[in-house]
C-alpha cells in the first residue's frame, strides 16, 4: 500500500505554484508574475487579454491569498480601470470557480488564471457583477465594445513585447542568482 501523501501546507504549496507558474509558458496571457517581496501570501501579474477589445492593452493583477489556502480560495483584483461585466468598480472580478460554495482545495492556479482570462476574453453577462454593463454587452454591443476599447486606450498599461519579457526575465534570473 502506497505511502499517503501528507495535505501541503498553504506557504509551501503557493511556494511550489509560483514555481510552477513561473515556468509555465503556455500561458503567454499572464506576463511578469511575482510574489510580493517576503510574502508569499501576495502575487502580482500582467495580464495581456488577446481578443479585442482587450487585447490592446495590459491590465495589473494582484493576487491575495487567505492564511488557510488552499482550503479557502484566493482574490483576485485587477488593479488597472476595465470596463467589463465580470469587473466591478474596485477590480474584483466574478468567478464562480472561486465563490466559498465552489471553491475545491485541489483548485491550481493555472486553472484559475485560465478561468480569469477565459472570462476577460469572452465576458459572461449571465454572471456579472455590474448589471448595466452586462445589459450593454447583451443590447448594444457596439457601444460597449466601443466604451471598453476607449478605456483600454485610456487606462491600460503599454503592452510589453516579447523582447521586454525577455529582457525582464534575464534580469531577474540574473537578480535571484546574487
Amino acid at each position: 500500500m502506497a505511502k499517503e501523501e501528507p495535505i501541503m501546507d498553504g506557504p509551501k504549496r503557493m511556494q511550489n505554484e509560483l514555481k510552477l507558474m513561473m515556468g509555465y509558458k503556455e500561458l503567454k496571457q499572464v506576463q511578469l508574475l511575482e510574489a510580493e517581496k517576503d510574502n508569499i501570501f501576495k502575487w502580482f501579474a500582467l495580464l495581456m487579454p488577446n481578443t479585442p477589445p482587450y487585447d490592446k492593452g495590459a491590465f495589473k493583477l494582484e493576487v491575495d491569498f487567505p492564511k488557510e489556502y488552499p482550503f479557502r480560495p484566493p482574490r483576485l483584483h485587477i488593479n488597472t480601470k476595465i470596463y467589463h461585466p465580470n469587473v466591478n468598480e474596485r477590480g474584483q472580478v466574478c468567478l464562480p470557480i472561486l465563490e466559498t460554495e465552489h471553491w475545491i482545495p485541489t483548485s491550481r492556479m493555472d486553472t484559475i488564471f485560465n478561468v480569469l482570462l477565459a472570462t476577460i476574453n469572452d465576458p459572461q453577462p449571465e454572471n456579472p457583477y455590474s448589471l448595466d454593463i452586462a445589459s450593454q454587452f447583451q443590447n448594444d454591443p457596439k457601444k460597449f465594445y466601443s466604451t471598453a476599447e476607449a478605456w483600454v486606450a485610456r487606462y491600460s498599461d503599454r503592452r510589453p513585447t516579447d523582447q521586454e519579457l525577455a529582457k525582464i526575465a534575464r534580469r531577474k534570473k540574473k537578480a535571484a542568482m546574487r
